[in-house]
């Protein structure tokens, strides 16, 4: 067995966000566009961001919240992806600092088996999502598991995925440029096909020489 973790926004969706979707089914589209342009380790800035969405959002169930969750294209052959994933003894996780009801939202429908984001409470409180805890959370999932990190793949696209590329023994990059602290260590696939990158995932799983490709 092995752990293979995606990012959401910009590696298993394309297009809108999650948080924009939500807006734009809610009427609240140009403001969190806006929003959207914080830096992932702006804490402050994305804390009060959060809390803003959360007064949104107080007005209506999770399940309406979801609703237009299912007009984001998904990464091309997402589906397929995990299948492959699935059939070589592989668990999955999506691991977003986007809404825990999100992320557990999409894990159903594209069949991952763990999922984690930022929680909201009903009454309004925040469990935040930072970067570092992107991290913290999968080295403790691999844990559970039995699984030492070097069996572990992680797939991202943005600074906020970082750190948790870094935690882990496969390192896969969908963003367009790869940043400086992954220079030479991550695989580079900018086209983001899920399949191909399920099956390169199941071929270097165990090669030493993955990082270096």
């Amino acid at each position: 067995m092995a752990l293979v973790a995606f990012d959401l926004d910009g590696t298993l969706l394309r297009g809108e966000t999650v948080c924009e979707a939500i807006a734009r089914g809610i009427g609240h589209l140009p403001r969190m566009q806006e929003l959207e342009r914080l830096q992932s380790d702006d804490v402050e800035g994305m804390t009060a961001a959060r809390e803003e969405m959360a007064e949104w959002y107080s007005l209506f169930t999770f399940d309406e919240l979801c609703r237009p969750l299912a007009s984001i294209p998904v990464a091309p052959r997402a589906n397929e992806g995990f299948a492959l994933l699935h059939e070589h003894g592989f668990r999955i996780a999506v691991v977003s600092m986007t809404w825990e009801f999100a992320a557990a939202w999409f894990a159903k429908r594209l069949g991952a088996d763990y999922s984690v984001g930022t929680g909201l409470s009903s009454d309004g409180s925040i469990a935040h999502l930072w970067p570092r805890d992107k991290a913290t959370w999968l080295v403790r999932l691999a844990g559970k598991l039995g699984l030492g990190m070097a069996d572990v793949s992680a797939v991202g696209d943005s600074r906020g995925d970082i750190l948790m590329l870094l935690s882990v023994g496969h390192r896969y990059w969908v963003g367009q440029t790869v940043p400086p602290e992954l220079a030479g260590s991550v695989r580079h696939d900018p086209a983001g096909d899920i399949l191909v990158l399920a099956e390169r995932i199941v071929e270097g799983v165990g090669h030493a020489d993955t990082l270096a490709r």
